[in-house]
């Protein structure tokens, strides 16, 4: 465990309150997670601030070493990823929950200062950091790319891709904000930092796929697209020989996916996984989500048919599909899976679009990272 704050701690404390959970997913908490790591090799000390709700993944913030302040799962704080319109008791609640943090982190930790708290929330936006600043005199850095609520922030992080993001957030900030966009400027996991330079241009026909939707599957999205390869590789012609499934540990289709797979030497369940890169390195081709794998992805060179799991994704999708680095099926309707057995065949019509794909992927996070002028703003309140 790492060193816990303290008045005597050295190290500027970033508090970051991020949510997970079975109906939710986990990609802001794996995301989180990246930025702790790298917040604490560049001198701060990272605590996390999460609900307990059902199915999240606060085991990972233990396992990882890092503080934990659990807050009891509570209905009205069940803020979804899966909307984006606020109602007036959703902005109360936000206010709610920035005092329950804020006295929740002052009980575990008597006497301890917070110096920037990092909000990676859907619906967190400018009340809950208002109260939590005022509350603790801390500095707020907000991750964000939907731009539907302002924030009260001294640095925003849009990890979309953006036209114009300056015309983006026009009346969403305060004039004092320092906002940077771009899937570039969030850090990524070490392991993912490492797999990068073992990356290749994938080209040829598709042998490995990988089928992962993150930490939620409400549409039992897994388990059908599984369904619909399996139905695929039998045809003639087919070139998969490999199906790599990730999944969590909850999936609640879970049961049933296995007795799909079973005695199928094709298939290969992974539960419980960590670590992707090796996943994603190893295969030609995914299906899957938005969230942060698409970039996690790209920065890989991994084409990928995607579909969006919330509404937040659709335009993150959209947009690399104008790139050329996914194809997009999307709404999961009850035609999902013929759209994913028209993606495949276009894909295997032509030699050339996996290899294009791939290339566009890696063109999509070739500057990756750009971390450092965010970086500087942190370091240099702390230094002050």
């Amino acid at each position: 465990m790492r060193q816990a704050p303290s008045e005597t701690t050295f190290l500027p404390t970033v508090a970051i309150r991020v949510d997970s959970g079975q109906k939710i997913g986990a990609g802001h908490v794996r995301r989180c997670l990246s930025l702790a790591v790298f917040l604490e090799k560049n001198g701060f000390n990272p605590v996390f601030i999460c609900r307990d709700i059902h199915g999240a993944i606060t085991h990972m913030v233990e396992q990882a070493g890092f503080g934990l302040v659990l807050l009891p799962d509570d209905e009205r704080f069940a803020f979804s990823v899966f909307t984006s319109a606020f109602s007036a008791a959703d902005f109360e609640h936000m206010v709610q929950d920035a005092e329950q943090s804020a006295d929740a982190f002052a009980r575990q930790y008597p006497g301890a200062k917070i110096a920037w708290v990092v909000s990676d929330h859907m619906l967190i936006r400018q009340p809950w950091q208002a109260r939590f600043a005022v509350k603790t005199g801390c500095m707020v850095l907000a991750i964000d790319g939907q731009a539907n609520a302002p924030h009260y922030a001294d640095v925003l992080l849009d990890p979309q891709i953006s036209e114009n993001p300056a015309k983006k957030w026009a009346g969403l900030l305060p004039d004092t904000c320092a906002f940077y966009s771009g899937p570039s400027c969030l850090p990524l996991s070490q392991a993912f930092e490492s797999a990068r330079e073992r990356v290749s241009i994938r080209s040829g026909p598709v042998k490995t796929v990988l089928v992962c939707f993150g930490g939620t599957d409400i549409q039992d999205l897994v388990y059908r697209a599984v369904k619909t390869l399996l139905a695929q590789v039998d045809q003639p012609g087919s070139s998969i020989v490999a199906i790599d499934i990730a999944v969590p540990s909850d999936l609640p289709s879970l049961d049933k996916l296995e007795e799909l797979v079973a005695g199928d030497s094709r298939c290969r369940t992974h539960v419980g996984v960590n670590d992707l890169s090796p996943l994603m390195l190893s295969a030609d081709l995914a299906i899957g989500g938005g969230g942060i794998m698409l970039w996690e992805r790209c920065l890989l060179g991994l084409p990928a048919i995607v579909v969006p799991l919330a509404e937040n994704q659709e335009k993150p999708i959209k947009r690399l599909e104008a790139k050329g680095a996914v194809i997009s099926v999307g709404a999961p309707d009850e035609d999902y899976e013929c759209r994913i057995v028209e993606a495949l065949r276009n894909i295997s019509r032509n030699s050339d679009t996996l290899g294009a794909m791939s290339r566009s992927a890696l063109e999509v996070m070739s500057d990756w990272p750009q971390t450092d002028d965010w970086l500087n703003v942190m370091k240099g309140c702390k230094d002050e």
